[in-house]
């Protein structure tokens, strides 16, 4: 297997592995468990949203989860095909504690502050935050029952299937989860799972994707979710 440094962190030590998945330890001893890019285009695509999420995370004054978190995070992300609005759900661990924030985004098009950036400007790439919403809720440690924490971490990104490049969806939505702990970071990301799972019956894409929706129905039980008023 071989491993890329498109992440902007120094990358001192590869491991091999047996699956399709890279085992990075990075100079802060995390361990990035993220999608092989080897003759992988939707690889490769993955670590462009990673570094797109890392960038929105930043601006909204969040931690980086690729050096990892004291106890453990997990962030759901859902994008919109067309649409300048993000989802980002936050799950995350305190001493003995959780809590649940939820945020909606709303990004720029175009940077009205500075028409000479919009030259060459590109949105994902660069984005702005134009205005954004968030709750947060303490959950109780009921609320967790039938959520299982650790089975996270065997859940497989898209770009792990064995999806023929001819399978493809252009206007959809994308589900991303992203987790850490104090020793690893997992990336994992579906575009338009509902379609691929109807047209190839993997189950792994329904894997994700009930867990996924496991924690948004956990966030609206625990009425963390904004609703969107039209």
């Amino acid at each position: 297997m071989r491993y890329f440094s498109q992440l902007t962190i120094l990358i001192f030590s590869l491991f091999s592995c047996k699956t399709n998945t890279e085992r990075i330890v990075a100079d802060n001893s995390i361990q990035l468990l993220i999608p092989d890019t080897t003759k992988n285009k939707r690889a490769q695509l993955d670590l462009d949203y990673i570094e797109h999420y890392s960038q929105i995370a930043k601006l909204l004054g969040f931690e980086d989860l690729k050096k990892g978190v004291n106890s453990f995070e997990i962030r759901l992300w859902n994008d919109f095909s067309f649409v300048s609005i993000n989802e980002l759900l936050i799950l995350k661990q305190i001493d003995t504690t959780y809590r649940m924030t939820y945020c909606r985004l709303y990004f720029r098009h175009f940077d009205y502050e500075n028409e000479n950036r919009n030259r060459g400007w590109n949105a994902f790439k660069q984005p702005i935050v134009d205005s954004s919403f968030s709750k947060t809720v303490l959950l109780k440690k009921e609320d967790l029952n039938n959520l299982n924490l650790q089975e996270i971490w065997s859940l497989r990104s898209q770009s792990e299937l064995k999806i023929s490049d001819s399978v493809d969806f252009s206007d959809c939505y994308t589900n991303t989860i992203e987790v850490a702990d104090s020793k690893r970071y997992k990336f994992m990301r579906h575009h338009c799972p509902s379609g691929y799972f109807e047209k190839l019956k993997l189950n792994e894409i329904n894997k994700f994707t009930n867990y996924f929706q496991k924690i948004r129905t956990l966030a609206n039980k625990t009425n963390a979710i904004i609703k969107q008023k039209y």
